[in-house]
């Protein structure tokens, strides 16, 4: 029989560190946990009080048959019962409060964190394991602050107040009962490690699923066409039985932990029983057993409880790892109103983490205020990169680049990206109003008349006025209700609206039909003017009237010229235009 390979867990590291900073989130409303801990402390002692007036109950009302405690005791039962209720209620409305306060508070947080990372974070994480550390991972953090915390409270005060009643009725019968503890404690100091461990395990298959479902979802046209359901339901499949698996390992050790304890708590049951027999009278008897039954229940839920902190805890490093990642850089504080657009490459290199080779190797250029330059190459050649720099979505390894004169890493990270607007292939509409669409962002507090300007710049006007709604029609997730023309027009309408001095246009045109791309480069050749703009083409028909052409190949710039002098070179660029008027 093959030996079963053990498996490396992921370690929680530190989790008293973990506590504590969720108590200090706890601590911010500390108001409404105060009065939680409050009511809970006196639903906790209610139980020894209601031990207390069962044995007065049996020995006064029924064994002695006191005619004045008739009234009394009933009274005194309904008092208590109110007590309970009110604490109760107390108790858990307003550590519900702390803890939606505090879910809240970090997925906010978790938000803004995300806000502000580099871009390169997110080239190394899939969106849907981001969106389940905001979902997910903040629910079942609450289970730290509400079900755990206060079980974990309340089970652990009533512990405490039964032991000590049960003390107070005959405290060498309590030792036999404690006798037990150690051994409760010693099982529970093995399988917590385990629980912990398997919790963060369960976090990670959450994400998976979250991604999964989120590719499939998003990709449901190339999943139609390619025939792939079927494989898509079984990737889907694969990852949530990998979830079940390890749902089912931590309800086995839960399970099992409420096992032993049932067993040990059955043994002392035994004991007491037969010790008590002739010793106690029949209010003692009652509410010693009473007490000891009442006890079981709080050390089982303790033990479970058990697994709901551990899997609080690995949901909130999985939200702390986010939240104690470096924002981007931005030590930068020259500031200015509007660029001119003057951009120097200067030795610019750059490597991808894991890459053989450089993707941008040693790039001197210039491009000169309002100038149109063109960078064309095959794919892989360096182009998106080299455009990436400039907006510092990517930091600088090697080299600098100036914009009027000042390293882009000098300005406010805020400031230098006003001086930028982007227009690319892959157009990012969200599910929202055109109008919103238009004026996003920092463009807000734009009117309606500049929005409706921009639109009739970018030619777009002319489909949003027959629209149901115009500028308030909804356009559907990533602008699904348009067609790639339209979305297009409106991606350069918002850039028409920024009204940046430097224009990035990537791919801008390449993936229309001839008619829409005519519309597209109208509204380009608007925008384009009195600004400095660097243009990404494959389609080397689009940049034949570019100022300049910087040809690359392997993230290197071999080429320089305008389209007719770099024709009459015949060289890298004359071949790559023969041959896509050939392949046209």
């Amino acid at each position: 029989m093959a030996r079963k390979q053990k498996v490396d867990l992921p370690k929680i590291v530190n989790p008293k560190l973990l506590y504590k900073r969720l108590f200090l989130y706890a601590w911010r409303y500390k108001f409404y946990f105060l009065v939680s801990m409050v009511a809970t402390t006196v639903l906790s002692l209610s139980n020894t009080a209601f031990l207390a007036l069962i044995k007065k109950v049996t020995d006064e009302g029924f064994v002695q048959h006191s005619v004045q405690e008739a009234f009394t005791l009933p009274l005194m039962l309904v008092g208590l019962m109110v007590v309970r209720a009110v604490a109760s209620f107390f108790s858990i409305y307003c550590l519900r409060a702390v803890t939606r306060l505090v879910v809240e508070v970090m997925r906010k947080q978790v938000f803004a964190k995300l806000m502000l990372l580099p871009v390169s974070f997110f080239d190394m994480h899939s969106n849907g394991s981001l969106v389940s550390k905001m979902t997910y991972d903040a629910e079942r953090l609450s289970i730290v602050v509400t079900r755990s915390a206060h079980n974990v409270v309340r089970d652990i005060l009533t512990v405490i107040g039964l032991i000590a009643y049960m003390l107070y009725l005959d405290w060498k019968l309590t030792l036999v009962f404690a006798l037990v503890t150690p051994l409760m404690g010693l099982y529970l100091s093995k399988t917590t490690p385990k629980l912990r461990a398997n919790a963060k395990r369960v976090q990670q298959a959450v994400g998976e699923i979250t991604k999964t479902a989120e590719e499939a979802i998003a990709a449901q046209r190339i999943v139609k066409i390619f025939g792939a359901q079927n494989f898509e339901n079984t990737r889907f499949g694969d990852v949530v039985g990998k979830n079940r698996q390890l749902e089912l390992r931590s309800a086995r050790i839960s399970g099992l932990n409420s096992f032993v304890i049932e067993v040990l708590s059955a043994l002392a049951l035994g004991l007491v029983v037969y010790y008590a027999l002739g010793q106690f009278t029949v209010g003692e008897f009652a509410a010693f057993i009473g007490a000891l039954m009442m006890l079981i229940a709080p050390i089982k839920h303790i033990t479970s409880a058990n697994e709901d902190l551990q899997v609080g805890l690995a949901a909130a490093q999985s939200i702390f790892e986010v939240l104690d990642l470096a924002s981007e850089e931005d030590h930068g504080h020259h500031r200015i109103g509007r660029a001119q657009g003057y951009l120097v490459f200067k030795d610019v290199t750059l490597r991808y983490p894991q890459a053989k080779h450089n993707a941008l190797d040693h790039i001197n250029a210039t491009i000169r205020a309002g100038e149109k330059v063109a960078l064309v190459g095959r794919s892989g050649s360096g182009k998106t990169t080299l455009v990436n720099l400039l907006p510092r979505f990517y930091g600088l390894q090697e080299g600098s680049i100036l914009l009027d004169g000042v390293d882009i890493r000098e300005y406010g990270l805020e400031n230098l990206r006003e001086q930028f607007s982007l227009v690319s292939q892959d157009i990012v509409l969200f599910n929202d109003t055109i109008y919103n669409n238009i004026a996003y962002g920092a463009l807000r507090e734009a009117t309606e008349e500049e929005v409706i300007a921009a639109a009739k710049a970018a030619n777009a006007w002319e489909f949003i006025e027959h629209m149901p709604q115009g500028l308030q029609s909804e356009i559907g997730d990533r602008g699904v209700r348009l067609s790639g023309g339209q979305r297009q027009r409106l991606a350069i309408a918002r850039a028409i609206l920024k009204d940046a001095p430097v224009l990035l246009l990537d791919e801008a045109t390449s993936a229309l039909d001839s008619e829409s791309e005519l519309h597209v480069q109208m509204a380009l050749d608007r925008l384009m003017q009195n600004r400095t703009t660097i243009v990404i083409a494959h389609r080397l028909s689009t940049v034949e009237n570019a100022d300049r052409i910087l040809v690359m190949d392997q993230g290197r710039i071999i080429e320089t010229g305008s389209h007719t002098s770099l024709l009459a070179q015949s060289g890298y660029y004359s071949r790559l235009y023969h041959k896509q008027f050939q392949d046209d």
